[in-house]
């Protein structure tokens, strides 16, 4: 069992201990602790990173994969793509320049990407504050969605975070659609808690602390996921929470490989920072990619034919998350 240490608290890292006069590997290394705070399924972070003068890798960890929620790992490479994305974002912020290699070992599907990082002609000069900024104040929202509306010129400003040639991005306030969607969540949530091993699953990673629940509050949510079929509370709370944002959104791709997936995460994160930034909060509703009769009747949604769903969402103006959900040790995500 993992056992996160919640006495060191990943999210309080100080931008002022980047260590300006050591060595370049200790300096990357302190740019991972950034990258381990973007979100993940489940929260599994099934990230890996290996270091060297320079060079930076990132990997799949497939021990973090979720076999049956994820039965496809679409959710676990735009996991890994939301931590990259922060790498870069890190990176940028102390004075790297960084060019990007996606997949750079054919047919080798476990490593993502190798970043090659070379300090900048300015020196030690910090870049861009604000989605650094934002890294450390994301959370994920699940609460109820105040009836306040997403202004058109804001709902652009979250539109123009998606640059990546191949993916796109689809946000609507249309309430039928929204109608429509509701109704494919409430059919995913009924599916996959009717099915034992999902519920296992689902359990495990609830027992494990990966929400963040105190341990026995954990322990018995895992024994109840266990062994009662919740999927009828689950859909009914999923679907309140979902007509409370007054706009859905939808990442898609035109090709459906893994690197457009890796690239769909990092634009969900750059929409995540971004969304911090504006007081927004940000919510993936992944359930109905998860199921296969479901995630074709979604794709029949949109609107464009040839595009891919990749990661669906709800934005709106809530209450804060109290707490950060856990992070591993950084020692745990190296190779």
């Amino acid at each position: 069992m993992i056992k996160y240490d919640y006495k060191t608290y990943p999210w309080r890292v100080a931008e002022g201990s980047f260590p300006i006069n050591r060595g370049a590997a200790e300096k990357m290394n302190f740019l991972l602790r950034y990258a381990i705070l973007a979100p993940s399924s489940h929260n599994t972070q099934p990230w890996k990173f290996s270091v060297e003068e320079g060079l930076i890798r990132v990997y799949v960890n497939k021990d973090r994969w979720l076999r049956v929620a994820d039965a496809d790992q679409r959710e676990m490479y735009i996991s890994v793509g939301c931590a990259l994305e922060n790498l870069l974002v890190a990176a940028g912020r102390f004075g790297y320049d960084c060019e990007v290699t996606y997949f750079p070992e054919a047919g080798d599907e476990r490593l993502v990407a190798a970043l090659s990082l070379v300090e900048s002609k300015g020196g030690n000069s910090f870049g861009d504050a604000e989605p650094f900024d934002a890294i450390t104040a994301r959370h994920t929202n699940h609460r109820r969605y105040k009836p306040r509306r997403i202004t058109p010129e804001d709902q652009r400003r979250i539109q123009d975070c998606c640059r990546e040639e191949g993916v796109s991005l689809r946000l609507t306030d249309d309430r039928a659609l929204k109608r429509e969607f509701d109704r494919l969540v409430i059919r995913a949530d009924a599916i996959e808690f009717a099915n034992p091993e999902f519920r296992d699953e689902l359990g495990y990673w609830i027992g494990e602390g990966a929400f963040g629940t105190p341990w026995l509050l954990a322990k018995l949510s895992q024994l109840a996921l266990s062994y009662l079929d919740l999927g009828r509370w689950v859909a009914k709370s999923d679907s309140d929470v979902l007509m409370s944002a007054p706009v859905l959104g939808m990442l898609c791709s035109e090709a459906d490989d893994r690197e457009s997936q890796v690239k769909v995460g990092q634009v969900f994160e750059r929409i995540y920072l971004k969304a911090t930034l504006m007081g927004i909060s940000v919510q993936p509703m992944s359930q109905v990619l998860q199921v296969p009769e479901v995630k074709r009747e979604v794709a029949s949604l949109i609107a464009e034919a040839n595009l891919f769903p990749q990661q669906p969402f709800r934005l709106g103006y809530a209450e804060p998350e109290k707490e950060h959900t856990p992070r591993r040790p950084i020692e745990e995500a190296l190779l």
